[in-house]
């Protein structure tokens, strides 16, 4: 068995001839399995950003491979390994997942490295979702409202992470940690390319963090529930350089259910964080019918004074998403073109008026293809 996955590179190419653009087994037998494949991911798009004197029509994409295999011994236990290098169209080069797993077949499971844990805010086929001016998103930033999903600890961080998890039946399980430098969830102010912030005081990592993120799921038929939190269990982790004021103290909480027939996936979540001088919740709602998909997500930002001085008051972020799936182009399973749009708005109701009030819309037509 230990002579598995040791094939020389002539072996891979040749198998790889064979399969051209089928996706790939090089080994597949009772014992286990390693497999390439991957997915091609390109974009046409325009948008029209209000503030901005010029509109943008730009392509985008990226081709991304994977590694995978997994080895299942005689006494039930499985180890697993994934690597998913991806090439971007501008040149760049990344990677999306790279872990180590191991555990017991169709029972516990302990994941280590890079990779995303379970999804608290799936917003169905978001073939083109954006928001307003310069919202964030995936970082926390200054005079950006912030549209929280639950994803500060959900992975795929710099400086690790592990996760166990475990089926009971129809309940699910896992157990997310990230660890180390956790200032990166705070950005540069929006529109700028300095230090990052936080009302209006620069960050610094102080201690390393560490991240916990339970899961709990329930699937019944054809409904399925979930909920979440997440969490800092070391204080002082990051603080503000002057006034050194603890902002690493923040919890997300989370809720997400879905309904799938044979025609229709509906999904409904909410998210809910608790930070310094300011609570972030976001609902959402989204619909698929046999290919046409349409959504709407809803952020509301809340700001006091209190320990840092920003502004007070609330900012709204309104968005509407919708795309429509051509599948099997051409009469080959896989290849599918999609067209999207959304339109997205920001209601500043604070006193310092430190958001602007954009209103952007969009439009993509994406080429998607699994090899």
């Amino acid at each position: 068995m230990k002579n598995t996955f040791k094939l020389s590179l002539a072996a891979v190419l040749v198998s790889a001839a064979m399969g051209a653009n089928a996706g790939i087994s090089i080994v597949d037998n009772e014992t286990g399995n390693f497999s390439i494949g991957g997915d091609v991911e390109f974009d046409f798009n325009f948008q029209d950003r209000e503030g901005q004197e010029n509109n943008e029509f730009n392509q985008s994409g990226r081709i991304l491979l994977e590694f995978a295999g997994e080895r299942i011994t005689n006494n039930g236990h499985v180890f697993q390994v994934n690597v998913q290098p991806l090439m971007q169209s501008n040149g760049d080069v990344a990677l999306d997942d790279a872990w180590f797993a191991f555990g017991a077949q169709d029972g516990w499971n302990l994941r280590m490295g890079r990779f995303e844990a379970y999804d608290m805010f799936p917003v169905g086929q978001d073939t083109f979702l954006e928001y307003s001016g310069d919202t964030a998103n995936d970082l926390y930033r200054d005079n950006a409202a912030y549209v929280y999903q639950m994803k500060e600890g959900r992975g795929r961080g710099s400086d690790g992470q592990i996760m166990y998890s475990q089926n009971f039946g129809n309940v699910y399980f896992e157990l997310g940690s990230m660890i180390g430098d956790r200032s990166v969830v705070f950005g540069s102010p929006a529109g700028t390319e300095g230090a990052a912030m936080y009302h209006n005081a620069e960050v610094v990592n102080n201690k390393d963090s560490v991240l916990i993120r339970p899961v709990v799921a329930y699937q019944a038929g054809n409904f399925g529930i979930a909920a979440s939190m997440e969490a800092n269990l070391v204080k002082d982790a990051v603080i503000t350089k002057t006034s050194e004021v603890d902002i690493s103290d923040r919890k997300g909480y989370g809720v997400t259910a879905n309904y799938t027939t044979t025609d229709w996936n509906l999904i409904a979540n909410f998210a809910y964080m608790d930070a310094v001088d300011e609570d972030n919740m976001t609902v959402g709602v989204n619909a698929l019918y046999k290919g046409f998909g349409l959504g709407y997500i809803h952020a509301n930002n809340e700001y006091e004074n209190k320990k840092l001085s920003y502004t007070e008051g609330k900012a709204k972020v309104d968005t509407v998403y919708a795309s429509y799936e051509f599948a099997d182009v051409l009469e080959v399973d896989d290849f599918s073109i999609y067209l999207g749009a959304y339109y997205t708005t920001v209601d500043d109701q604070t006193t310092a008026k430190v958001f602007e009030e954009d209103t952007d819309k969009g439009v993509r037509v994406r080429f998607k293809y699994f090899f």
